[in-house]
């Protein structure tokens, strides 16, 4: 019975050693929030520059063949050189790869939800460390709102051109993501980072 008993106990002190450890390794830093903060910023702006910069020297036209030959190959470098895996993601994907993982869909559900309450802003963010597959992760969410701008090529049939729409369909058959309003909720990036 002595056996026992002290054999509960020990149990019960590694758990609770266990437990207190995984929280003392789960807190995130203001250098980790800063991190990927960073990181989703510059991202965003690279590509937005990109797109910009596109849009003046060859039109909307330019700029959707270069969004569709350029941002994945823009993302993979981006991610490469930080250490992170990141993307932008959407339900209303027009890439095929950007349709959301389980842990993406989720937040993203709550992204909508926040907005149809008027609660979600550019401030808006998700950071939190998850564990999948035995490995931790650092994962980061950040709204992307629909621009003015961003509706010769994401907006109402009123809103694309026919010349647009003709790339839209051969770049993109299975093309979801149209019939935005400036302001609404577009995706989100999405940011991925080993811990251990």
């Amino acid at each position: 019975m002595r056996t026992i008993i002290l054999t509960l106990l020990g149990v019960t002190a590694l758990i609770f050693v266990s437990c207190k450890g995984d929280n003392k390794t789960d807190k995130i830093t203001d250098a980790q929030k800063q991190e990927m903060r960073k990181s989703a910023k510059e991202f965003m702006t690279q590509l937005k520059g990109i797109l910009f910069r596109e849009m003046k020297a060859g039109g909307v036209q330019n700029a959707v063949a270069v969004c569709s030959d350029t941002a994945q190959v823009l993302t993979n470098n981006f991610g490469l050189q930080r250490g992170i895996y990141i993307r932008r993601i959407s339900f209303k994907n027009r890439n095929k790869n950007d349709y959301p993982d389980e842990y993406e869909s989720k937040v993203l559900q709550q992204f909508k939800q926040m907005q149809s309450e008027g609660k979600l802003s550019k401030q808006s963010e998700r950071i939190e460390i998850v564990k999948e597959n035995d490995h931790k992760y650092l994962r980061y969410m950040k709204p992307i709102f629909v621009g003015t701008a961003c509706l010769n090529c994401h907006g109402s049939d009123r809103d694309i051109s026919s010349a647009v729409k003709n790339i839209l369909t051969e770049k993109y058959p299975d093309d979801k993501a149209v019939n935005y309003k400036a302001g609404d909720l577009r995706g989100a990036v999405s940011i991925k980072k080993l811990i251990n």
